[in-house]
């Protein structure tokens, strides 16, 4: 059964494949995905990583909880589900608050135009 691990204080440069690799090297990785700022495209500083077995996860927390990737100090830990759904929450926020200023904008030039018009 896999298992998913929190991967925090992430260089902004790394991606979803950089992170895998990393990983890997503990064992066979699933998946790899950071989460990104939708609004902006850029990395939050930390990711996701699922690891095939809960023995990898765990000797990847053991080989890489507080290495240094890119002069950074990384945190590995066992997600929780309370992680996965905070970012998932603000992943939502994050949507809602695009869609509102998007919404503002249109409406901003819709009244323009009727101001002009």
């Amino acid at each position: 059964m896999s298992k998913k691990l929190f991967v925090g204080n992430l260089p902004f440069d790394v991606n979803d494949a950089d992170l895998a690799t990393v990983l890997g090297v503990a064992g066979t990785v699933e998946s790899a995905k950071i989460v990104v700022n939708k609004k902006t495209g850029r990395s939050k500083g930390y990711g996701f990583v699922e690891m095939a077995t809960e023995e990898l996860a765990q000797e990847a927390v053991t080989k890489f909880e507080g290495a240094t990737l890119n002069e950074r100090a990384i945190t590995v830990q066992i997600a929780s589900p309370k992680m996965e759904e905070k970012a998932k929450e603000e992943a939502n926020a994050e949507e809602a608050a695009v869609a509102s200023e998007s919404a503002s904008a249109d409406a901003s030039v819709a009244t323009e135009a009727q101001t002009n018009g």
